[in-house]
């Protein structure tokens, strides 16, 4: 049976800005893969963007609350047209898996120091 999975999720720009303030490098690196950064160019509105997309894909893929998955298995990066597409490694590239989830689509936007993010993708089991 296939079902259609989905998460949404609002992040501030300003809790991004205060990640960055507090704990510099350590936060960027602990949240945000390389090639993210690359992509924002460490814009904290684009940032917050990213962590709206990571977030809604962990809740489309529903993990058990003892079952960590990282912020940099969950990466959402621009393909060649610009587009956001999203990167699993690690323990989501497993849960997505058991899921038989297919690709997993996201959509992005950040206004007036809020970034909003919605993931889908249909899964086989």
């Amino acid at each position: 049976m296939t079902t259609i999975r989905t998460g949404t999720d609002l992040a501030a720009v300003e809790d991004v800005v205060a990640g960055i303030t507090a704990h510099g490098e350590r936060y960027l690196t602990r949240v945000f893969t390389e090639r993210e950064r690359a992509d924002c160019g460490d814009d904290p509105e684009r940032l917050a963007a990213r962590f709206a997309g990571k977030e809604a894909v962990v809740k489309l893929l529903r993990p058990a609350p003892d079952d960590a998955v990282l912020p940099t298995e969950v990466a959402v990066v621009l393909d060649t047209a610009g587009a956001p597409v999203v990167e699993l490694s690690g323990r989501a590239a497993e849960l997505a898996a058991a899921l038989g989830c297919g690709p997993v689509a996201v959509s992005l936007s950040h206004e007036r120091g809020l970034a909003v993010a919605t993931a889908v993708a249909l899964a086989e089991r």
